[in-house]
């Protein structure tokens, strides 16, 4: 099939779609897609001609091809829209070595940042955490104070959690909350490892996952999803493998300052 064919087949789109929910007179076409009668006589013509659509009995209706050309441009019209909503995501993987499942984020909760509220996407992160009873992630920025004691908390009353972070964002968080860091590496629930080349965020919870997308100038998380989908939690584990392979484990002990 040329591309002209499949720039007629793309421009029919309506009527193919139309014509896939019930066989239609074209006259009723005409009426459902407020288009000329002329328009419909010589589009039913060009698509008879591609053996997309027949019209037995004077209904015009679609073949064997062109129920299957409907459904694919029923799919094309989705993934469109899919990928556009989630363009941030799919830009940060674009540098990276990493393909970004749209198909599998489908589904996903989509939580922006707004000039109102700049941290609509960590507070949606922190009501996954909430409720899971582990926690694993990737993740290329700090941990925003406001919600450190929460995380804190969550890891001393056991919520298992390993995570990658950049060596010198890890340091800071020592560094600047000693006396948390050891209560929480003491509970024996925390695991910290360090990964130099970190541009994205990712969290494994429970029974969700989810992606962390970086505004480049403010550092801010600028955008989250998250899905119960199977298919990008397998994507995330995968993910996630290959950052435990090549991270190095904290000592946390030779981090803590000596009394």
């Amino acid at each position: 099939m040329g591309n002209d064919v499949l720039l007629e087949v793309v421009r029919r789109r309506p009527v193919l779609t139309t014509l896939q929910e019930n066989a239609l007179t074209p006259s009723d076409l005409t009426d459902r897609l407020d288009l000329s009668r002329s328009t419909v006589h010589r589009v039913a013509r060009q698509l008879e001609a591609k053996n997309l659509v027949e019209r037995p009995d004077g209904h015009l209706e679609l073949t064997a091809l062109g129920d299957v050309v409907a459904d694919e441009l029923r799919a094309f019209e989705q993934t469109f829209a899919t990928a556009q909503r989630l363009e941030p995501a799919l830009t940060t993987f674009h540098e990276t070595r990493f393909t970004f499942p749209v198909d599998a984020f489908a589904d996903a909760t989509t939580t922006e940042a707004t000039p109102r509220d700049p941290y609509r996407p960590v507070n949606r992160f922190m009501s996954l955490v909430a409720g899971t009873d582990t926690l694993r992630g990737v993740d290329p920025a700090s941990i925003n104070p406001l919600h450190l004691d929460d995380l804190h908390q969550a890891i001393v009353d056991g919520m298992e959690t390993d995570a990658v972070f950049r060596p010198g964002v890890v340091a800071e968080l020592i560094r600047n909350n000693p006396e948390r860091a050891r209560t929480a590496f003491e509970s024996g629930n925390l695991t910290l490892r360090t990964h130099e080349n970190l541009q994205f965020g990712l969290t494994l919870c429970d029974d969700r996952v989810g992606v962390g997308i970086y505004d480049d100038e403010t550092g801010l998380l600028a955008m989250y999803l998250d899905t119960d989908s199977p298919a990008a939690y397998d994507w995330a584990e995968g993910v996630y493998a290959t950052f435990l392979v090549e991270s190095d484990v904290v000592d946390w002990r030779a981090e803590l300052p000596q009394d």
